[in-house]
């Protein structure tokens, strides 16, 4: 990054300053190389990395117009707040190479902007430290607007730890692959009503423990792949049974073992959930001793036979498994297309005073 240290030190840039939306971009004239042609220029710049570039693009409306011309693959955008908040980039054609902006506030200020790399084993992580001035949201929300018009990407991931995010993603990219919004974060039920309405997730919807009124409730179905959701106490059957999602995944629930009961036997006739790949269930049942018997009932199983091929894992993604008990035997529920349904588990456990009831459920097909 030796091109771009010494741009940052000719000018001690303000990345702030040029982020603002009311700024106004001056010509650069302590840097000679910037005056050059732009076929010159973007000859000198085309083969910089992208935090190179995302600063390069950050230095003036011209440098930024250059940018923009650089061909590169789609970046793969996360905004995350693991420890600080992060902006993290992908290219799908260097998979064990990432890059980051980090903003933190552990130095003085003058330390910032700065780099660092590590390495771990085959993957790189090339780092730019910006400085957390107290306005880390906006700033977050601007870099990340600026970097998908350079770069003509979307977000394809975003970890909600402010509420404002929420009326932001709203309305820059309504429709987003993966979506984790962090406990507490939401606060009323109009919020939301207002995310289930107005932001399509497509791909995973993760949702942590949330403070708001138990009395809501939503018939609708969640339409992403996968869904992970705390407090799922709002949760309903109809929401269940309506969805296309792959992977359910539910903790407070408020189902009855009726309803779970509804869900494998709808599963099974073919007509509801065909996409259903793995179930997972974690609720309070009113006879926590006849919660077992109560699923069963009323179910057209068929005996387990231990060579079956039951799988021992459900693969989410390449970073993501989920490894199933084996020490449980099942029974199976046989579908008209041939797939099987195990529950794999199923078992109480005390959480303080309360007893709660897990039950774990996969679909599977033995291979020919």
């Amino acid at each position: 990054m030796k091109f771009l240290e010494k741009i940052l030190s000719c000018w001690k840039f303000p990345i702030k300053h040029k982020l603002s939306r009311k700024s106004k971009s001056k010509p650069i004239s302590r840097f000679p190389l910037l005056n050059l042609p732009r076929v010159v220029l973007l000859e000198c710049i085309e083969n910089l990395d992208v935090l190179e570039i995302i600063i390069f693009s950050l230095l003036s409306e011209r440098t930024k117009s250059i940018a923009k011309l650089i061909p590169l693959n789609l970046l793969d955008i996360h905004i995350t707040s693991e420890g600080d908040p992060q902006i993290w980039f992908k290219l799908p054609n260097l998979p064990g190479l990432d890059w980051v902006i980090d903003y933190n506030k552990q130095y003085e200020s003058s330390v910032y902007p700065a780099f660092r790399s590590s390495l771990n084993g085959p993957k790189a992580v090339n780092f730019l430290i910006l400085h957390d001035n107290g306005n880390v949201i906006d700033d977050v929300k601007q870099m990340v607007e600026h970097i998908c018009e350079v770069f003509r990407s979307q977000i394809s991931d975003i970890v909600i730890f402010d509420e404002s995010f929420i009326e932001w993603i709203i309305k820059f990219q309504p429709t987003i692959g993966h979506v984790r919004i962090r406990e507490d974060v939401i606060s009323s039920v109009e919020t939301m009503e207002r995310i289930l309405k107005s932001i399509k997730v497509t791909e995973f919807f993760g949702l942590e423990p949330l403070t708001i009124d138990k009395k809501f409730k939503t018939t609708e179905p969640i339409l992403s792949r996968f869904i992970v959701i705390f407090s799922s106490f709002w949760v309903t059957l109809p929401s269940i049974l309506n969805g296309t999602n792959s992977i359910i995944r539910l903790y407070d629930s408020k189902l009855t073992t009726k309803d779970i009961s509804t869900i494998l036997n709808e599963w099974q006739m073919g007509t509801k959930l065909r996409n259903l790949k793995y179930l997972e269930i974690e609720f309070v049942p009113i006879q926590v001793n006849t919660s077992y018997y109560e699923i069963l009932e009323d179910l057209d199983w068929t005996d387990y036979d231990e060579n079956d091929g039951r799988p021992r894992t459900v693969e989410i993604d390449d970073d993501w498994i989920i490894t199933l008990p084996m020490e449980y035997s099942p029974l199976n529920l046989i579908r008209s297309d041939g797939m099987i349904g195990s529950i794999v588990d199923i078992g109480s456990k005390w959480f303080g005073e309360v007893r709660k009831t897990r039950i774990s459920f996969v679909v599977w097909s033995k291979q020919s």
